[in-house]
């Protein structure tokens, strides 16, 4: 029996439920990958995503020879291609049985679809494996049968199902190496055509040790004090492990089971339980994806707010890219971002509120760009967190919430340290001021090389409301 995996986005060896199934008795097993450039262009990834997963496929095919398992890289150019291209290693090398892990977005799914349908023409068994979550996204479910809306009645559900499966299993496990490698591993290429300008990756963990051991010090050394520090974006209060999830270095049961078995029993566990929330928006994003397969076609979860009249406003939205608004949490948080490819979480709740409120331009807009900078790129996370932020998505809240960045600057950041750091021609004003420097320090700042505030926060935020408010009247009077 010659088995292959074919990886994706769960590039390791521990924990990676295709490539145990695959080499279970002994079986021989080869492992691919493809490449498909044009795809992830149309998808909007940059070369900091692109050049990251490279360099984790280098380490993948190093450790995928420590076991005696070829890695072979084809191009597929686009996921229409990748039925035929499949189909012809899988034929070429004798294969009678494919292993992969399910990837949930709409195109994604499509292909799986199509790949599936190639392979068993062939008569070549196929398996897919939910490695890349907690659970299958497909449940659990809501009690009248259908999928969840909402986040919280969602972590209750799921952490109930979490109690009862997997309990003791054992994480940090993978196959044993085969005496012999049946073919010679393909080298990774050197570049990514197309994909070449990148930022520094050094920070992140190229690797599935790598990520171990940064999941390992954050657990010793961080989860406890996450509820504390985690909306501190000048503290390192967060796991930064979002780069090692997304191209699957790293096992999200690997993560929950380590967060889960360090609990003290009876004990207050705020950071521990808070961290585990957060593997679970993950999930959740993921859910609905499943259940609601139009949001992963560039339309808004809530219906109801297809009739938002978006503004055309170009000059804003460059603003708002390069960290010109002159509204510095904002300004500095997307500075950050364009400069090291990672943006904290709390700020890009901000900057996503600022672009889509205050503003009032297209979430999608905001969502792309966000796509081509993100290291830690994930399609279910940034489109999740962008339709939140604007109130076309899963936000509980009314579209009334509207993040007043000065007050979440000064909340998150007091000291201006953050804002400092990536807008040093604020570093003369008083740390509490760098927030809201105009207010007491117009003059000092009418000789700096900084702008003021594109827009005002209050006029535009009721701006937002009356917009938002419109659209779903208008909607009901249709319905």
């Amino acid at each position: 029996m010659i088995n292959l995996v074919w990886y994706r986005s769960d590039l390791r060896t521990i924990d990676c439920e295709p490539l145990m199934k695959a080499a279970e008795s002994g079986r021989t097993v080869h492992a691919c990958f493809l490449v498909c450039l044009e795809q992830w262009k149309r998808h909007d990834w940059g070369s900091n995503r692109a050049e990251y997963l490279r360099r984790n496929l280098v380490d993948l095919s190093r450790r995928l020879e420590e076991l005696r398992i070829p890695l072979h890289i084809r191009d597929a150019g686009t996921f229409a291609d990748v039925p035929r291209v499949l189909g012809e290693l899988v034929d070429d090398l004798g294969i009678q049985a494919v292993h992969w892990g399910c990837e949930y977005e709409a195109n994604e799914r499509d292909r799986d679809v199509q790949v599936r349908k190639r392979l068993e023409e062939m008569g070549v068994g196929v398996t897919e494996h939910h490695d890349q979550v907690l659970l299958d996204p497909d449940g659990p479910r809501t009690g009248a049968g259908g999928g969840y809306k909402v986040f919280t009645p969602y972590r209750k559900a799921t952490l109930q199902s979490l109690q009862e499966i997997r309990e003791g299993d054992p994480v940090r496990c993978r196959p044993p190496a085969r005496k012999d490698m049946p073919a010679e591993p393909d080298p990774v290429p050197e570049h990514f055509d197309g994909f070449r300008d990148f930022v520094d990756l050094d920070p992140w963990p190229i690797g599935e040790e790598a990520a171990i051991t940064q999941l390992d010090r954050f657990l010793a050394d961080g989860v406890d004090a996450y509820d504390l520090n985690r909306d501190l974006p000048g503290v390192r209060g967060t796991s930064r492990l979002g780069p090692s999830l997304a191209v699957g270095t790293l096992s999200p049961w690997t993560c929950f089971q380590a967060a889960r078995d360090g609990r003290i029993p009876g004990a207050e566990c705020g950071g521990r339980d808070t961290w585990i929330s957060e593997l679970i928006w993950r999930e959740f994003y993921r859910h609905v994806l499943v259940h609601h397969a139009h949001v992963g076609r560039g339309r808004n979860f809530d219906a109801r707010k297809n009739g938002v009249e978006w503004r055309d406003d170009e000059a804003g939205f460059q603003a708002w890219c390069s960290g010109t608004t002159g509204i510095p949490i904002v300004d500095a948080a997307m500075r950050c971002l364009v400069a090291t490819g990672w943006m904290h979480n709390r700020l890009r709740m901000v900057v996503s509120q600022f672009l889509s409120k205050n503003l009032l331009i297209d979430w999608r807009k905001g969502e792309a760009f966000f796509a081509r900078h993100l290291v830690d790129l994930d399609f279910a996370s940034n489109n999740g967190g962008w339709q939140w932020s604007s109130s076309t998505g899963t936000d509980a809240a009314p579209y009334f919430r509207v993040f007043n960045p000065v007050r979440q600057g000064q909340k998150h950041d007091p000291s201006g340290e953050f804002v400092v750091q990536w807008i040093p021609e604020l570093a003369s004003i008083p740390g509490p001021d760098r927030h809201d420097p105009w207010r007491k320090h117009g003059l000092l700042l009418s000789g700096m090389d900084y702008p003021e505030p594109i827009v005002c926060l209050s006029s535009s935020r009721k701006r937002a409301i009356d917009c938002f408010r419109d659209a779903i009247q208008s909607a009901s009077q249709e319905a």
